[in-house]
């Protein structure tokens, strides 16, 4: 028999001390038949799991792919669009044997701390309690214990940065496939660390390399009994009940084997939590060092305190006011957040001279920097594809847009917040990046996935709402180590799924030997 399977993707993650909304325009969005050939090749967990599905002969049902940058929590009436929308496709399309989604995992809205449990609540309560629903999400979600109630299989991508979403989205259709055929019965035992990584954020750096080593032998010493071992690196810049990293382990029908398993990967987790930490170059030594290379090679600055790819809202022009300061005759890319200027300098168009209060706009304790230059290119249309790996193939929009001309300085103002991970947020604009020294880029990870073969990575320290100083931010809703001093002797193992214990266990959080032993 055919199986039917419903399929869609809604994917922003919320910075939610951003005071910008995320807003409609900001979402690149296809419905119908659409979604699906536009999706079917991307590099992304959609991508993955439509080429899975039909692969298989599965009959997909469309309902929609929608997506925008991180940014500021969604509007409430733009989430509640989309939700309303997928219901209404769902209820549409009649019984159903699956829904398998991707969801960023970390996505809020005005009203709703987490949309994605609201959705897949409602979702719930659309297909009835046999259809298997599977979701493919981004390790850095917010994962609660409502959604997971509601769901079959959650699992995340492993790799940060993110060369691995296509993967997520072929293991979330495996499961779902599998479940569906009864060859599987999924239970989930989840722990979570009421604790923040305050460095040491990619899956290279120690220790999360250590957990995700752990995570590899657990799954390798019990081939078919152990489904996915994911580790959930909570997006920080939230203000929700229940924050903290979520370490998953699913099984097939054996709750005693994830229980270990996430406890384990947990524990050692929490003993080792003074060891995230990071080392990165300020601004002044950053340039420095792109002064000093030979051969000269184009560098990709990272703006790690503004980082629009974790929701920041990219209005710093921190590292182009030190180099004007400076004046060491290099030539830079700066991409700046600034609907005002962006406007003015559209207005003004090609050719002519402008003089900008230009960002600092948007991030409190930034302010406009002046700036007299002249607009080389300027369109009302910055809608662009991404070139990847990361998010191949998927639109994304700069809004109306400009490049300005300024002291030597090649400057990308843009309405929307750039998702500059990606060379072609400035190739699409005419920007010549060869031609320069540096290339300033809103992202702290997954830039160097998309710039590895043109330009040296280098992350920088730099201000703004997206780098980690404990205390920096109110976390009301929740306690989390650094922020507050926590002492914990054990965390609790939750379980879910058709088959798990309704009761809770325990996992003791005992002191764990750095480094590892050896395997």
């Amino acid at each position: 028999m055919t199986l039917r399977v419903a399929v869609g993707q809604l994917w922003q993650e919320s910075h939610e001390f951003n005071p910008a909304l995320t807003e409609a325009e900001d979402f690149a969005v296809e419905r119908g038949a659409t979604m699906i050939e536009a999706n079917r090749g991307a590099g992304s967990t959609l991508g993955g799991l439509l080429r899975r599905l039909q692969a298989a002969g599965a009959a997909l049902v469309p309902t929609l792919a929608a997506r925008a940058r991180p940014g500021g929590p969604v509007r409430r009436a733009v989430y509640e669009g989309f939700r309303d929308e997928i219901l209404s496709a769902i209820r549409d399309a009649g019984p159903l044997d699956a829904v398998v989604f991707e969801l960023h995992g970390a996505m809020s809205a005005e009203g709703y701390s987490c949309t994605e449990e609201d959705l897949m609540r409602a979702v719930r309560a659309a297909v009835g309690p046999d259809t298997v629903i599977a979701i493919g999400c981004d390790l850095h979600g917010h994962v609660t214990r409502g959604f997971l109630a509601v769901v079959d299989i959650c699992t995340a991508c492993k790799e940060n940065p993110h060369s691995d979403t296509v993967e997520a989205g072929t293991r979330a259709a495996d499961l779902a496939l599998a479940t569906c055929a009864g060859r599987i019965r999924p239970v989930t035992a989840m722990v979570k660390l009421p604790m923040l990584l305050p460095g040491g954020w990619e899956t290279v750096d120690r220790p999360l390399a250590d957990l995700h080593a752990m995570a590899r032998r657990a799954l390798a010493a019990a081939p078919g009994r152990l489904l996915d071992v994911s580790i959930f690196n909570v997006h920080p810049f939230r203000n929700a009940a229940d924050m903290g990293q979520a370490i998953l382990a699913i099984a097939d029908g054996d709750a005693a084997l994830a229980a270990d398993t996430a406890g384990g990967i947990a524990a050692a987790m929490w003993s080792w939590r003074t060891r995230f930490a990071d080392d990165f170059p300020d601004i002044d030594a950053a340039l420095d060092l792109v002064a000093a290379r030979s051969p000269r090679r184009l560098v990709a600055l990272s703006d790690m305190g503004d980082r629009v790819l974790a929701g920041a809202p990219g209005d710093s022009t921190a590292v182009l006011a030190r180099l004007r300061e400076r004046r060491l005759g290099l030539r830079g890319v700066h991409p700046v957040t600034d609907p005002e200027s962006a406007a003015a300098a559209v207005k003004a168009g090609v050719g002519a001279p402008i003089e900008l209060a230009l960002g600092g706009k948007i991030t409190p304790g930034f302010a406009p920097l002046p700036v007299r230059g002249r607009v080389v290119h300027a369109t009302t249309d910055g809608d662009f594809v991404q070139q990847g790996p990361y998010q191949a193939g998927q639109r994304s929009t700069l809004g109306p847009c400009a490049v300005v001309e300024s002291e030597g300085q090649t400057i990308l103002v843009t309405t929307a917040a750039g998702m500059t991970q990606d060379p072609a947020a400035f190739t699409s604009q005419g920007i010549d990046l060869a031609a320069h020294d540096f290339v300033v880029v809103k992202s702290g990870n997954h830039f160097k996935l998309s710039f590895a073969a043109i330009a040296e990575p280098l992350v920088v320290n730099t201000p703004g709402m997206s780098g980690h100083v404990t205390g920096f931010f109110d976390y009301s809703a929740t306690r989390l180590w650094p922020e507050h001093e926590l002492m914990l002797d054990e965390a609790p193992v939750r379980f879910f799924g058709r088959t798990a214990p309704a009761e809770e266990a325990r996992v003791a959080l005992t002191p764990r030997p750095y480094p590892p032993p050896a395997p």
